[in-house]
């Protein structure tokens, strides 16, 4: 496997998909095993973690679409993006 075709699929916005089904794993797993006040709670983390999930692969597809692939557009753009959410989370 090329090195370039790895770091076009490993990107700043497909860390953020693994961190929602992080987040939709680990909520599931304490709906399921938890005490009953985990169960209670937890459902939330799975609620949340599904549009962070399918928020952040749809942005990949869409910048790697329009980008035709180019690895170094895709990382400057996702880059920035999430820069940019970061700094928002912040300042709020």
């Amino acid at each position: 496997m090329n090195i370039e075709k790895l770091f076009t699929w490993i990107t700043p916005l497909m860390l953020g998909a693994l961190l929602g089904l992080y987040e939709i794993l680990h909520g599931l797993f304490f709906v399921l095993y938890g005490t009953p006040d985990q169960k209670r709670d937890y459902p939330l983390e799975i609620v949340l973690g599904l549009p962070i999930t399918a928020v952040c692969l749809g942005g990949h597809f869409l910048i790697r679409r329009i980008s035709h692939s180019n690895t170094r557009t895709i990382w400057i753009t996702e880059s920035i993006l999430v820069g940019l959410l970061i700094y928002g989370f912040y300042r709020s």
